[in-house]
């Protein structure tokens, strides 16, 4: 979406695992006068069914594409896994001038859903970059989540534990922030029942 004016800089928008919200939000950075791109990065025609190996060149292709229309300064806006892939790009692609991460985790995890085989397990890397995987954190099979609290099943012990069992494997799986020439906005909240995004938000 380009705002009526015109826009120089322009943003990245990608949804998490639920792929919800991307729309609105391009609205409103379109109307706060940037040229806001969403695409749809699994599920779909042509896309992996599932956050299974999926390429982080196909977000590379979306920064060209911005860049086409006029923009700039390009920033990438990511929500949880989206997040996840954001950061990475800030890291992988030296055209990314900024990231806000919302609800950001500081390593890759494992896959969430089948890739284009149609398998889910083994687990894999939810990410490939140049046709290789990225190293990345499985998750803990015999896990068994509590009560749901508010009619909703918290994972964010899942992802926890599942770290705990991995150091090795943990440590291999952050993504290397340090080295992007990005600017890093994080947002993440304490109760956030899906995945520890605020202590991940600080390391």
């Amino acid at each position: 979406m380009r705002p009526a004016a015109g826009a120089r800089a322009g943003v990245l928008v990608l949804h998490g695992s639920y792929g919800a919200g991307t729309l609105e939000r391009c609205r409103i950075l379109a109307r706060a006068g940037l040229t806001a791109l969403g695409i749809r990065w699994y599920g779909g025609e042509g896309r992996p069914p599932g956050i299974c190996e999926v390429p982080l060149e196909t977000f590379s292709r979306a920064l060209d594409r911005l860049h086409s229309e006029g923009a700039e300064r390009l920033t990438v806006l990511g929500l949880s896994k989206g997040a996840e892939a954001a950061l990475w790009l800030s890291v992988l692609d030296q055209r990314t001038a900024a990231v806000v991460a919302l609800s950001p985790t500081s390593v890759t995890w494992a896959n969430l859903g089948p890739g284009t085989d149609g398998r889910s397990r083994p687990w894999r890397s939810s990410w490939t970059w140049q046709g290789e995987p990225l190293p990345f954190v499985p998750l803990d099979e015999t896990w068994e989540p509590g009560a749901p609290e508010d009619s909703l099943v918290s994972l964010r012990g899942w992802y926890e534990h599942s770290g705990g069992l991995c150091p090795e494997q943990y440590l291999a799986a952050a993504i290397p922030v340090e080295d992007a020439a990005a600017e890093l906005v994080l947002v993440a909240g304490g109760d956030d029942r899906t995945w520890p995004s605020l202590p991940a938000a600080r390391r």
